[in-house]
């Protein structure tokens, strides 16, 4: 792997398992309650991480491999990655927390391969991220704070416990309990 993302690496991996602690610490009232201003309860947050690295995986290996990638919707439509999240976090509604973190290293395994065959000019290559000109090493940097942002979402439905003084020093880097 490319030295440049050695840091981001130990940061993703520390964030993944204080993440897999906070969802193991979630009792089944707390799993199932609506997270205002999102259309999931707390566990699909758990559901999208479990499953996003499957699209990102994708992603990456056709970076790696240098080939060319248009992914499209199940049914041949232009692809949304909404839409595709939504799908996936209601496939996995009823599946448990320990069988989603899992499948999340599972991905997240096939995901870092990829990665870790990025070469210099992948790393350093521009592509548009959310109508911003980005290059993959910029994008993996702010993808090591994916887990804590959305653990900070899944406190908008769990006010009691932002006061935790672990997930306070946890999100204090990002400023994600700011508001």
């Amino acid at each position: 792997m490319d030295s440049r993302l050695d840091a981001v690496a130990e940061e993703t991996d520390r964030n993944r398992a204080t993440f897999e602690a906070f969802c193991r610490s979630l009792s089944p009232g707390e799993l199932a309650r609506p997270v205002p201003r999102a259309t999931w309860l707390v566990k699909g947050y758990i559901a999208h991480l479990a499953s996003i690295d499957i699209w990102v995986g994708d992603w990456f290996e056709h970076q790696a491999d240098g080939r060319r990638w248009r992914p499209t919707m199940e049914d041949g439509s232009a692809f949304d990655i909404d839409r595709w999240n939504e799908a996936r976090a209601a496939e996995r509604a009823h599946v448990n927390v320990d069988d989603l973190l899992a499948e999340a290293a599972v991905h997240r395994k096939r995901l870092w391969s990829a990665v870790d065959r990025f070469s210099p000019d992948v790393l350093d290559r521009p592509f548009n991220f959310r109508g911003h000109e980005i290059t993959f090493l910029r994008y993996l940097q702010l993808w090591a704070g994916h887990d804590p942002a959305h653990s900070a979402d899944m406190l908008r439905a769990l006010p009691e416990r932002r006061g935790d003084p672990a997930l306070k020093e946890w999100f204090e880097p990002y400023g994600f309990l700011e508001s």
